[in-house]
């Protein structure tokens, strides 16, 4: 995939677009602290012969990798949480193109061994003397899809650690998580009002596990994997989906859809924000955005974050719009692990 970008580092946010045939791309990457921003650039990849891909993103995990991993040449210093990230998105983007990433469970060992083996290349050569029990050596979250088109569908497999999401987006059903975060609170909703604890990260220093699990599904259809400065300030987890149809309406090509979504998340959000997206199966941009018409009436008409029922508390507009949005939103996410045995 040759990906077109537009790059405004100075002003801590950028984009990135694609279009070829029935693959149309999007990426997009904004910074709270210029030039320090600890997700990675979002990882868009898709061989056009073989009709399959990858997409990504990255969070490094700035509370436990707040100590410095290294210093550049400029004497610019580099945490470990923005050294992880990005390692960790080079670890993905090797893996594929070194044709280890199935589509099957098994793919998530080589993922493992892939991360822990350029994480580990990557430490640092002295550790802090302050290093508490809490802190990681190049922590980060990950969230990634690896897809494949097959006559009229694609299947895919999501590989996470952490609290960044994936998801599948479709005119009908809408967004569906197609990843279950590792938070000791697992309701999307509770997330949002407490942000609780990680339970799970990718690191240098510390065991992690890789969760993985398969889907398939009809083409057309847009898969998209986001950090949680994109769903982590919003009042419901229907927000996203508002904010994603929303910019897609009102955008002229893919170009404009990523802008806006660049603006959003830039103005908005509370934390760096990275989001990647494919849509598969569209004859051009025209054809995505006509095709989600009617779920965006709905999405505006029921969950428009500044529409609220009259008399309702915001915690009760919260708790009422996550009750209908729900079922639909969690009828593809990974099941809990007591569900699982």
């Amino acid at each position: 995939m040759r990906v077109t970008a537009s790059d405004r580092p100075e002003t801590g946010r950028a984009i990135w677009y694609h279009r070829d045939g029935a693959v149309l791309a999007i990426g997009v990457w904004t910074e709270r602290d210029r030039g320090r921003g600890e997700d990675s650039e979002p990882l868009l990849v898709h061989h056009t012969k073989e009709n399959t891909g990858v997409i990504g993103v990255f969070d490094g995990s700035g509370g436990a990798g707040a100590s410095i991993a290294y210093e550049t040449e400029a004497g610019i210093s580099r945490t470990g949480a923005w050294v992880g990230s990005r390692v960790a998105r080079g670890a993905v983007e090797s893996w594929f193109r070194d044709g280890l990433a199935g589509l099957g469970p098994e793919a998530a060992v080589t993922l493992h061994e892939r991360l822990t083996d350029l994480l580990g290349r990557m430490r640092p050569a002295r550790s802090s003397r302050l290093m508490a029990k809490m802190l990681r050596e190049l922590p980060t979250t990950m969230a990634v899809l690896r897809y494949e088109q097959v006559s009229g569908s694609v299947r895919c497999r999501a590989f996470w650690a952490g609290d960044s999401r994936a998801y599948l987006l479709t005119p009908d059903a809408g967004l569906q998580a197609l990843t279950r975060d590792h938070t000791v609170e697992t309701d999307a909703l509770d997330q949002l009002c407490q942000d609780p604890p990680l339970v799970n990260v990718v690191s240098a220093d510390q065991p992690f596990h890789i969760d993985s699990s398969g889907v398939e599904c009809s083409t057309p259809c847009v898969l998209v994997c986001a950090t949680d400065g994109f769903f982590g300030y919003l009042d419901t987890p229907a927000d996203l989906e508002c904010r994603l149809l929303e910019t897609l309406r009102q955008a002229r090509d893919e170009a404009d859809w990523a802008d806006a979504l660049c603006a959003w998340a830039f103005e908005t959000s509370g934390d760096d924000a990275s989001l990647s997206a494919v849509a598969l199966g569209f004859r051009g941009f025209e054809e995505l955005r006509a095709a989600f018409t009617a779920r965006t009436d709905i999405m505006v008409r029921r969950y428009r974050p500044t529409i609220r029922h009259a008399g309702l508390t915001l915690a009760q507009w919260r708790a009422q719009a996550w009750h209908t949005y729900r079922p639909g939103y969690e009828s593809r996410m990974p099941p809990l692990p007591q569900e699982a045995l």
